[in-house]
């Protein structure tokens, strides 16, 4: 086979990638979530325990539905619900796979979701994970979301930053 079809293909797909005139536009949302973890208004539920014992976390799955709002105080206006499932997974490194859809109740982004997933391994520090797309304004959107706890465990209050790139429309 000879090369110029090689080397041809590979100047056009960069000119095809850059055809959008660098139109995309991260999208930048901050919000905070508010969690609850026990009593009678908690947002996190147990629902199959560990198959290894009471003080074993491996196995377990839990489902969530954590209200996101404009600030850290649990008053200010809610513009979306967090909802998903969490398992527990690894035996020595604990971790958490956490796969949820942000659904947008209020404000600009109101009737849109954004479907997320990713590992989770605790509090500590800041915890990235993946934007997988999305529906409405983030139709097929991708990116990543930092989460970073602010204090005590529950009820938690945690700052989270998304970072979305909108699908291009010319492919839809």
């Amino acid at each position: 086979m000879s090369p110029i079809p090689s080397l041809l293909l590979l100047l056009v797909i960069p000119a095809v990638l850059a055809a959008d005139g660098g139109k995309k536009k991260l999208t930048h949302i901050h919000q905070y979530t508010h969690e609850t973890l026990s009593g009678p208004n908690a947002m996190e539920g147990l629902l199959v325990p560990s198959p290894f014992g009471a003080n074993a976390t491996f196995g377990q799955v839990a489902v969530f539905d954590d209200e996101l709002r404009t600030g850290r105080e649990r008053d200010s206006p809610l513009v979306a619900r967090y909802q998903g499932i969490i398992v527990a997974m690894g035996q020595a490194l604990q971790g958490h796979l956490t796969v949820a859809t942000v659904v947008f109740v209020g404000g600009e982004h109101a009737g849109s979701a954004l479907s997320v997933e990713g590992s989770f391994q605790g509090f500590q520090g800041t915890s990235e994970r993946n934007i997988v797309g999305g529906s409405g304004k983030f139709r097929m959107a991708r990116g990543y979301y930092l989460l970073k706890l602010l204090g005590q465990m529950s009820p938690a209050t945690s700052e989270v930053d998304f970072f979305v790139l909108p699908c291009d429309s010319a492919y839809l």
